[in-house]
């Protein structure tokens, strides 16, 4: 009798042990907390309480430093040489990732952040994503005119609504007004402008591609009259088109590499010496650091790229202190505080001088 009670306890244990697992899961592993979103394209998904890891590929690796550097597990783009003194070393050591689902779930994000357009491609690739992951994918506008919005939709998502509504003030304080201010230039004051990138200068992103929106915001002309390439852009032209297009401005990209090699290329071309905006000295390389502030990526780098143009083409229009205004940017967006001599080698990155840089950009292109 005795055994027989002793063997049914056995049973008895073994049934609890077996409900208990079932239950919970594996072991050590409790029920992990739920809770449904809406990303900005309106898509329902069900995504952690307590996001810990977040996947995102360009441009959104820029935004996702500002909001939150410590849920990142990758990086998907290569700073401008010497800026790595911006970026944090547990960023630095991040590994790289160019986005194939493989390297993905390898890297176990909880969520990937999609930063692109809301157009139909854009929600069938995500949708695609998310299918061969099995992980949800949210997507964000990447629209210069909706960074408000976009912040506070990661803010909410992340639980970094301080950070965001900090990005969100800053935005409205420098940002808006170039945007709103842009809209009022009449068209006879409008400056008109090339956009040099490539090795030589002989590559443009005409108006309409997200590489030369920047320019449009601003209030200015793009003079390209190319048709534009998909994905990374970069259309070719000759020296005979900018001719004949005879920009007031030109303004040159920031590279992949070493940051103002196609300056130096270009002023040392006598094909651009007959271009009557090198010949009067309105040529102007775009900050690069960390990353360049026009393009490349697209991300949130544009607002500070904004900033400058609007004062370059418009300063009076546009009387934003720009020292004041990179520093309070590096310090929210980068979470670092430039020194003075930072400060000047970031807005100066041919290594212009302090006066004959406040003579380039107090210069008036129209009257």
């Amino acid at each position: 009798m005795r055994r027989t009670n002793m063997k049914a306890f056995r049973m008895l244990l073994l049934l609890l042990a077996i409900v208990f697992l079932a239950g919970c899961g594996k072991p050590g592993k409790p029920p992990v907390a739920k809770r449904e979103v809406v990303d900005m394209a309106g898509r329902k998904m069900t995504v952690p309480a307590d996001i810990r890891r977040v996947y995102t590929g360009r441009p959104g690796s820029v935004v996702m430093y500002a909001v939150a550097p410590d849920l990142m597990v990758s990086r998907s783009l290569w700073n401008n040489q010497g800026s790595e003194r911006f970026l944090s070393e547990s960023y630095l050591k991040l590994p790289f990732a160019e986005g194939s689902a493989e390297e993905i779930v390898r890297l176990h994000p909880d969520v990937i952040i999609s930063w692109f357009d809301l157009s139909p491609k854009s929600i069938d690739d995500a949708e695609r994503l998310s299918a061969k992951t099995g992980i949800p994918v949210f997507m964000v506008d990447m629209d210069m005119t909706q960074y408000p919005k976009s912040f506070a939709a990661l803010g909410s998502l992340l639980g970094r609504k301080d950070q965001t509504n900090r990005m969100t003030a800053f935005v409205e304080k420098y940002l808006v007004p170039v945007l709103e201010r842009a809209a009022q230039i009449a068209e006879k004051r409008r400056v008109r402008v090339y956009y040099a990138e490539g090795n030589r200068g002989l590559n443009t992103d005409p108006s309409g591609s997200f590489h030369s929106e920047v320019l449009n915001r601003v209030g200015g002309v793009n003079v390209a009259k190319v048709n534009a390439l998909a994905g990374k852009g970069m259309s070719a032209v000759s020296m005979e088109q900018i001719l004949q297009w005879n920009p007031e401005v030109i303004i040159v990209w920031t590279g992949m590499g070493p940051s103002v090699t196609t300056s130096r290329a270009i002023a040392g071309d006598p094909l651009w010496a007959r271009v009557p905006a090198v010949k009067s000295g309105h040529i102007y390389q775009i900050p690069c650091q960390p990353f360049g502030w026009f393009d490349r990526p697209p991300g949130t780098n544009r607002i500070m790229g904004a900033i400058w143009l609007s004062r370059l083409l418009y300063p009076d229009l546009y009387p934003a202190d720009l020292e004041q205004a990179s520093r309070e940017y590096f310090s929210i967006f980068y979470h670092y505080d430039l020194t003075d001599a930072e400060l000047r080698a970031v807005l100066n990155p041919l290594g212009t001088t302090e006066e004959k840089q406040e003579k380039v950009t107090s210069k008036t292109l129209k009257p």
